[in-house]
């Protein structure tokens, strides 16, 4: 990965990853004649590939001492950035710059993570160096065979599991499968991976049990996304969806369920919790979160209310533009991701999201998701008097012989038709009375709710076929 730019002259370049020793074992072999140097705070420095002993060597002295070393002579230092920030080093670098580039010599900087001084920015090309690729992954997987003679019941599969993972962290996991099921278990690998979550503050590995059997409604947004999956191909668009709608229609409910109906992992990521006091620590936070997911892959990506998660991205915010830049490193991992990652964001107010995150092609598809229709009113009552008292409508009329009257259920939100269960449920099963405790936001709040309904109405796609099919009729009639 750093050939062209050792040809190419570059003097100093700094590589992000977790696996040192293997990126020094691969960018040694692309030195191309030049001589390799490591060095690390404990042992000093030493000539790589004839046997050298290591020598000691001050770190604020190492620019300086490789400027004068070896011609064409590539450096590899480990965890160097702990001095990256110290005034002496950073003018060093400064100062031996034009030797470097005439002597051929390249610095190679290696760390998890760094953040540059300002005086070194715009002199130091950062890389990250990629996780092992599926190839490879086979190749450790195949060697593991080779020694115990076991065979994975589906090699994909496992493969699938060891995506994400560092070649030592690969190793691992496989081996801790073996011992624990004595077979490669998927499961016991993505185990592991979820370990790397919790690492993250801004992720979290959620363990949720909503299905789409618990979900009334919305049977055009199951149904698009239901396709999406089955029908995913290399190549092709996988980005993700944002749900707009009216709050309590069930939007994170959707989200929760996707990942059991489709067994992926479901991350949720809290974008508050990016935010940190230090500069550079937000957009660190981002890209490692990244990082972490797309790791986790394949899984679903699941980010609750982003518009306040982006309040700022517009520009009105005070924090001297790390909102933005947090919110642009998002938008461009969405725009370009490659890996399986279905990002599903929910949205209750639009006016607080920036057009460019709602411009087509960074989302497969925007859905607005409204109040049920009336078919839709019934099914979720019935899912949630079944769930506090293990009867549905028609049970509680029968028993009460014609009584129990249905409500009118006009303007009620999924959430609003459940706290209409739950009331039922503590006086008796009576709906009508229990649907007068439940005051839908639809009513109390009808100017906000109609004004995004008529914002939605041509720039989303409706998430329920009742309602779809409604909009149709409507521009019909509008046409006639």
């Amino acid at each position: 990965m750093i050939t062209d730019y050792l040809k190419a002259g570059y003097p100093v370049l700094l590589v992000r990853t977790h696996e040192p020793e293997r990126f020094i074992g691969s960018a040694s072999q692309q030195a191309n004649g030049r001589t390799s140097l490591q060095w690390d705070v404990v042992r000093g420095y030493r000539e790589m590939g004839n046997g050298a002993e290591w020598q000691e060597c001050d770190p604020f002295d190492l620019p300086n001492m490789a400027a004068k070393g070896t011609e064409k002579a590539v450096w590899f230092l480990r965890n160097f950035h702990f001095w990256l920030n110290e005034p002496p080093v950073i003018q060093a670098i400064q100062n031996n710059l034009p030797v470097y580039k005439t002597k051929g010599i390249t610095l190679v900087i290696i760390s998890a993570d760094v953040r540059l001084p300002l005086e070194l920015e715009r002199e130091v090309v950062v890389l990250d160096f990629p996780l092992p690729t599926r190839e490879e992954l086979k190749t450790i997987l195949g060697g593991l065979v080779e020694s115990t003679g076991i065979e994975p019941e589906d090699t994909e599969v496992v493969l699938d599991a060891a995506q994400g993972l560092t070649w030592e962290e690969a190793e691992n996991a496989l081996a801790l499968a073996l011992v624990r099921q004595k077979q490669f278990d998927p499961h016991t690998i993505c185990t592991l991976k979820a370990q790397m979550v919790e690492k993250s503050a801004a992720l979290h590995f959620s363990q949720f049990t909503e299905t789409f059997a618990t979900l009334g409604g919305l049977e055009n947004l199951k149904d698009w996304t239901l396709n999406r999956f089955k029908n995913r191909k290399p190549g092709l668009p996988f980005r993700g969806i944002l749900l707009l709608g009216v709050p309590g229609t069930g939007k994170s409910h959707f989200a929760k369920a996707l990942g059991n109906e489709v067994s992926w992992p479901v991350l949720s990521l809290d974008m508050g919790r990016v935010f940190g006091s230090l500069v550079g620590e937000s957009e660190a936070k981002m890209r490692e979160a990244l990082k972490v997911v797309d790791a986790m892959a394949p899984c679903v990506l699941f980010i609750d209310e982003i518009e306040k998660g982006l309040a700022g991205v517009g520009g009105s915010s005070s924090d001297g533009g790390t909102t933005q830049r947090v919110g642009g490193t998002f938008l461009t991992w969405l725009n370009d991701h490659t890996s399986q990652v279905f990002v599903i964001a929910t949205c209750n107010d639009y006016s607080k999201i920036p057009p460019e995150y709602t411009r087509i092609g960074r989302w497969d598809a925007i859905f607005f998701v409204d109040n049920p229709g009336t078919r839709e009113q019934l099914d979720i009552l019935d899912i949630y008097l079944n769930q506090f008292m293990g009867k549905t409508i028609g049970t509680l009329m029968a028993e009460s012989d014609g009584r129990v009257k249905i409500p009118d259920l006009d303007g009620y939100s999924g959430a609003e038709i459940r706290q209409v269960a739950i009331e039922a449920a503590y006086n008796g099963g009576d709906l009508e009375a229990s649907a007068r405790f439940v005051i839908p936001i639809s009513k109390s709040q009808k100017q906000q709710m109609d004004a995004l309904r008529e914002w939605a109405r041509a720039r989303t796609i409706p998430a329920s076929k009742a309602l779809a099919m409604e909009e149709v009729k409507a521009k019909r009639r509008v046409q006639l």
